[in-house]
């Protein structure tokens, strides 16, 4: 059985898209600002519009550059690695607050994590100690170094992990957080001494993954519960958490794990009140909460989460740690 595949929920992704947006939006004029206030005024009359074209242009080159070849090497990690692993495609997080990653593939599964940085880069290329150079006309120049960029997704990453999971992931992350480049289009490329491994084609990459089979860090549980932060995981402003919920500490997570094929989210708050969250529709929540009643719990008042389109939770009013019911086991 090949790997299974989840999907970062779209809502979220384009709060992500907003968010970066007026990021970008605010960089650009703090650009025009400086020019204002560092050139005289007929000068800045003058660049100011030259300034801005030039920067729509270079941010508009660095969404464009190595986009494309993510689809095939998504399919050769679906088909090569075994149904025990978990493939999450093109995953936006925001780490810490402003700092945003995008991460082109996310491997889940016994050995530990790949964070995938994927570049459909043409020509030649050669990397030294993290230094990148690509080759135009008879002369090599510098170019981003992929493998600066995905180390910096290492970081954020961990801490994103560290500060989501906490104590239900193994210890010693760096031991099974493994970064690594992947060209599908170089046409001649030579590294040396790289922070990172770096592959030419999506199948090796996916066969190197196997060879790590022999190595269980990761439970099925784990994998389910990284997985499903992952593909639930939203901006941290902009999408505050009501204060009915602001001290919620997430204690378990599962994508689609319940007959209504919601997601369900159980957890304590540092209080130690219990406490269960639903993403879904209200009829969804509604349906939780009567199982819950009728395996003789005591949910209290059903509410929506006012900052999270299409979330709702309750608590427990007899202080009960919430279980999880048989329909809510993760998949």
């Amino acid at each position: 059985m090949p790997a299974r595949v989840m999907h970062q929920n779209e809502a979220i992704k384009e709060l992500f898209r907003r968010k970066i947006q007026e990021k970008v939006a605010r960089e650009r004029e703090r650009m025009l600002q400086r020019i204002d206030g560092e050139l005289p005024s007929w000068i800045a009359w003058a660049l100011k519009p030259v300034a801005g074209i030039s920067f729509d242009m270079q941010r508009r080159r660095d969404n464009n550059r190595g986009e494309g070849g993510e689809s095939r090497a998504a399919f050769n990690f679906w088909l090569f690695l075994s149904k025990e692993w978990v493939l999450v495609n093109d995953v936006v997080l925001e780490p810490k607050p402003e700092e945003f990653i995008q991460l082109d593939h996310v491997l889940i599964g016994p050995p530990g994590i790949y964070l995938v940085e994927t570049k459909a880069w043409e020509g030649a290329f050669t990397g030294f100690k993290d230094s990148w150079r690509r080759k135009e006309g008879g002369s090599w120049v510098r170019c981003e170094s992929p493998t600066k960029q995905n180390l910096r997704h290492l970081r954020l990453f961990k801490y994103w992990l560290e500060n989501t999971l906490g104590d239900r992931i193994p210890a010693e992350i760096e031991a099974w957080l493994f970064p690594v480049v992947l060209f599908t289009r170089a046409k001649w490329l030579r590294v040396e001494e790289c922070s990172m491994p770096v592959f030419e084609s999506g199948m090796a990459l996916a066969w190197h993954i196997r060879r790590q089979q022999k190595s269980m860090v990761l439970r099925p549980e784990q994998i389910d519960a990284i997985a499903g932060a992952l593909v639930s995981a939203g901006p941290l402003s902009g999408q505050r958490t009501p204060p009915e919920t602001r001290e919620l500490l997430p204690e378990g997570t599962t994508a689609n794990g319940n007959a209504c094929g919601c997601r369900t989210e159980i957890g304590k708050t540092r209080n130690g009140r219990s406490y269960v969250k639903v993403y879904g529709k209200k009829e969804d929540a509604e349906e939780v909460h009567r199982n819950y009643k009728a395996a003789g719990k005591e949910p209290g008042l059903l509410k929506p989460d006012r900052f999270t389109e299409g979330a709702w939770f309750f608590y427990f009013t007899d202080g009960a740690p919430a279980k999880k019911q048989p329909d809510e086991e993760s998949v």
